[in-house]
């Protein structure tokens, strides 16, 4: 992707043709460094040279064949999302699309993200005092203990805990099934 020296010359060769000043090997070397450096293409680069020297007269250097190059490819980007999204507001519009998050595609898309990305799984534990009913909170067996919420907006909802009551151990403990 980057420019050969003599493709340097050449856009150095446009640019001085606009502005009169005289160029030597070591703006040759400086933007060759650049253009490595930023990813340009010689017809980017020719291009940011004509568009510089059309809006404007003042000296040009690297940097500013840099910016010119980025911001016609960010409107190039720009462009390309804006036609992405009507393309895909039509296909929601039409009713073609399946766009619901029912749970088993949300699931799924998720199992697809983790095996992309490589992440191990943990297995669900269960807690074997889940076999019992919890004396603290009420709790039946197999579902698990929750905490009532005191103040607040949510005063009297009932939040479930992540681990099990240590009276329901207990009682796990001493068989009381």
């Amino acid at each position: 992707m980057s420019l050969t020296q003599n493709e340097i010359v050449g856009v150095l060769k446009v640019a001085t043709a606009y502005d009169g000043r005289q160029r030597g090997e070591a703006d040759v070397i400086a933007w060759m460094d650049s253009a490595a450096r930023a990813g340009w293409t010689y017809p980017e680069a020719l291009e940011a040279v004509k568009d510089h020297f059309a809006f404007d007269g003042s000296w040009i250097g690297p940097a500013v064949v840099t910016k010119r190059i980025q911001a016609r490819r960010d409107a190039a980007e720009r462009a390309r999302l804006a036609e992405l999204g009507a393309a895909k507001r039509a296909e929601l519009e039409s009713g073609d699309a399946d766009h619901t998050a029912d749970p088993d595609r949300v699931r799924s898309a998720i199992e697809a993200v983790a095996d992309r990305l490589g992440w191990q799984r943990k297995p669900k534990r269960t807690h074997a005092a889940l076999a019992v009913a919890c004396p603290h909170c009420g709790a039946a067996p197999g579902r698990k203990c929750a905490r009532t919420i005191r103040r607040g907006h949510r005063a009297g909802e009932f939040v479930p805990l992540s681990t099990v009551h240590d009276s329901r151990v207990g009682a796990f403990q001493n068989g009381d099934r």
